[in-house]
């Protein structure tokens, strides 16, 4: 009888600690979550932000060639 109440206080007390080092653990995610990330990352930026895509013209049709070979020497060779 008492090897089983042995079993059972070793069993809660691993129990107990196992779910305060979660907590503790979780807690630490979740504090350098909210201080180290940003709190709205998709947000429009500012100051010397740039856009750094352009639109081409159907009429263009010289440069989407360049365009194309460009990302078929991608595709073949890898740079």
């Amino acid at each position: 009888m008492g090897g089983t109440f042995r079993r059972v206080t070793d069993a809660i007390r691993f129990v107990l600690i196992f779910l305060a080092c979660s907590l503790l653990c979780y807690g630490i995610v979740s504090f350098l979550a909210e201080n180290f990330l940003p709190a709205n990352p998709y947000r429009e930026p500012h100051g010397n932000a740039i856009k750094v895509i352009g639109l081409l013209e159907v009429s263009d049709s010289k440069e989407l060639d360049w365009y194309v070979d460009r990302l078929q020497l991608f595709y073949l060779v890898g740079e």
